[in-house]
């Protein structure tokens, strides 16, 4: 069964909210640490593993429809 619009972009913002609070995280606990050695090699390696896990959410979002389940259109 599809889900509503409402309820596919509480998800999408309950999952975006999470992945960018851990890397958040990430930044601020290690990034921003000078205890912690970080090379340029890792921040990148880093960098290009999120991007891909958004380019992958954002694939899934294209695919959604933007239309309630009634058939009612709400805002893009």
């Amino acid at each position: 069964m599809s889900k509503s619009w409402p309820d596919e972009r509480a998800e999408i913002a309950t999952w975006l909210s999470g992945y960018l609070s851990m890397y958040k995280k990430w930044v601020d606990r290690i990034l921003d640490n000078d205890d912690h050695d970080v090379t340029k090699n890792k921040i990148v390696e880093l960098l290009s593993e999120w991007i891909k896990h958004l380019e992958a959410e954002r694939e899934k979002i294209m695919r959604m429809s933007s239309h309630s389940i009634d058939g009612d259109n709400l805002p893009d």
